[in-house]
């Protein structure tokens, strides 16, 4: 059993709206530790597939308290709608909220999908100094650049067409304009050979390395086996030593979910995302 509250709190004069999991007060006694889920556009707190309700409901039943928002603009919160890169301040404020209800939690973990992860590095790039968080789930972390985004497409999704019976059959039968696919092709190769060194030009995704540099805690990441934005960070570790060098940490976990799409739309695919998380949370 569990108690589910909504809660209303304040970021820059703006109205946000969050929903608590607090497990019995038994379980709640065990652990002491909570998790706070920052929600990625266009999503809610509800999340695709209701993953971030079912999430929160098992962590909650594990005896770890759970608090999931809408960041401004979105959902049931004031404001218009904020990117990935400006919902910092929100953050902040959520977490600040959920440690005010609860001082009794002395570990804090901060869990984000796609740019909603990207956001909680860029939230600790800013802040590095939040004692209280020990812990941070990255899934598909968005690192989205020209030049990695182009070798993704090229890897990840035009030579396994190429290998695909169905293509194939596409192309023989006049289903895919030949022109039009080729033209990509090459649009895609010419920005794969483009410099985009994150080491001397600043932009979100260095950003994002500095805050993982910074942060002293656990950092659990999880990649879909079948997601370009997955694949694409993926190259960024590969084709960059200083990210390579941040992955190799003893404190960075990294699991692929083979075959499990970007918002684990398949069910024996959420349940094993939340096994996963459950079990490196609790332990």
């Amino acid at each position: 059993m569990m108690n589910e509250q909504g809660v209303i709190f304040n970021s820059n004069g703006k109205q946000l709206v969050a929903i608590e999991h607090v497990p019995e007060a038994f379980h709640r006694g065990q652990f002491k530790k909570g998790v706070i889920i920052v929600v990625g556009g266009p999503q809610t707190r509800v999340g695709s597939h209701r993953l971030f309700v079912y999430l929160a409901r098992a962590l909650a039943k594990k005896g770890v308290t759970v608090f999931r928002f809408d960041y401004n603009g979105a959902g049931d919160s004031e404001g218009a709608i904020s990117t990935f890169t400006d919902i910092q301040n929100d953050i902040d404020a959520a977490i600040q909220t959920f440690q005010q209800r609860h001082s009794d939690i002395t570990e804090l973990a901060l869990w984000g999908l796609c740019d909603a992860a990207s956001a909680i590095l860029l939230y600790l790039n800013e802040r590095p100094k939040k004692a209280k968080i020990k812990q941070i789930f990255l899934v598909n972390p968005w690192v989205r650049q020209t030049q990695t985004q182009a070798k993704t497409y090229l890897r990840s999704y035009y030579i396994k067409r190429f290998f695909s019976k169905s293509f194939w059959q596409k192309l023989l039968t006049g289903k895919v304009k030949t022109k039009s696919a080729l033209t990509d092709i090459q649009n895609f190769h010419q920005q794969s050979r483009t410099s985009n060194d994150i080491n001397k030009k600043e932009n979100f995704v260095t950003q994002m390395l500095r805050g993982l540099n910074q942060f002293s805690g656990t950092c659990d990441i999880f990649l879909s086996g079948n997601d370009l934005t997955a694949d694409e960070f993926k190259l960024l570790i590969k084709s960059n030593k200083h990210w390579r060098q941040a992955m190799a940490r003893a404190t960075i976990n990294k699991q692929t979910i083979d075959h499990a799409d970007h918002t684990f739309s398949q069910r024996d695919k959420q349940s094993q995302l939340i096994k996963l998380i459950s079990e490196a949370i609790v332990k």
